[in-house]
């Protein structure tokens, strides 16, 4: 039996549930923009009716937005929450705006989606379980893409007083957030898969190729940990031409999205493009994948993705 759960024991809520969300958060930048779009409508494809709530700041233009909206978010802007001990300028320095989610009050209980996710099989489930279940990162540690959370102003100002108290192990919300948290509720990994190769065996990555490419799929979604699937070609994925991110590369997992991508209506397909500086970013990780030698040998694949003709701001 590939279910996590035996459903049949426990009573799903058939009607829509006003009090409960699925969330992501956008800020700063407008690269995880694709992402946001594919994973709201990965969700609705597996029959949720429960909210999709999106918080964002002013960095998401309005086109981005409304293409946000068409995809089935409902927009909510927040102030971001800096991170007290990142620098200036650097990919952590807001991350904390997570810390917001516990402001939504307004529901019982919302299941926090990282935009970096695709959502394959129904996971309302989870509406069933406490704060805090997650999957587990590795033994002891929970990976903060997918977490339930109850809501509570309480819990909010704990988390903004404890801000500069706390170490994070890795810099980001995810390490602050296991430092409150020191009790959770392990989900099986299935429900949150990461996309890596940390044993680096044949058998893990033929294992994990199964499962990435199981159709009806056998996980509930995909984590695209390192170089997402839209900031690459879709000919293969650019994890392989980076020296310590080819432990997150592959193909199968890569193809997986873009399968979904290309069910997606055109408009939204629009907000997936490559700008000029990514395509130059990529021509040169190939090069440089060239001159180490990778045996692989993804350098080699011809291009063919016809965003490079199209490239946008």
């Amino acid at each position: 039996n590939d279910e996590v759960f035996d459903v049949s024991k426990i009573q799903q809520a058939t009607s829509a549930a006003k009090r409960e969300a699925y969330v992501t958060v956008l800020h700063s930048s407008e690269s995880y923009v694709c992402g946001a779009i594919t994973l709201a409508q990965s969700l609705l494809k597996t029959g949720t009716n429960r909210d999709l709530i999106l918080l964002l700041d002013r960095s998401i233009t309005e086109p981005k937005r409304d293409a946000l909206k068409a995809a089935g978010w409902q927009l909510r802007f927040i102030k971001r929450i800096r991170n007290p001990r990142a620098e200036k300028g650097t990919y952590n320095e807001y991350n904390y705006s997570k810390f917001r989610l516990w402001q939504m009050t307004d529901y019982d209980k919302v299941i926090f989606i990282d935009a970096d996710i695709l959502v394959l099989k129904n996971i309302d489930l989870l509406f069933h379980f406490p704060q805090m279940t997650a999957t587990g990162n590795d033994i002891w540690i929970f990976n903060s893409g997918i977490m339930v959370v109850e809501p509570s102003n309480c819990t909010f100002k704990l988390l903004m007083n404890k801000r500069k108290e706390i170490f994070s192990y890795n810099g980001g919300d995810q390490g602050f957030l296991n430092e409150v948290f020191v009790w959770w509720h392990r989900l099986p990994r299935r429900v949150n898969f990461l996309k890596n190769f940390w044993a680096n065996s044949t058998v893990e990555t033929g294992l994990k190729s199964q499962l990435f490419a199981a159709d009806p799929p056998k996980v509930y979604s995909i984590h695209y940990l390192g170089l997402k699937p839209w900031h690459c070609y879709r000919d293969y994925d650019c994890n392989w031409d980076i020296g310590d991110q080819r432990v997150y590369a592959s193909d199968v997992a890569h193809q997986r999205w873009w399968k979904f991508y290309d069910a997606m209506d055109e408009k939204l397909q629009q907000q997936c493009g490559l700008t000029e500086r990514r395509k130059i970013e990529l021509d040169w990780d190939r090069k440089m994948a060239e001159k180490e030698g990778f045996q692989d040998e993804h350098w080699k694949i011809n291009i063919t993705d016809p965003r490079r003709k199209f490239l946008i701001n």
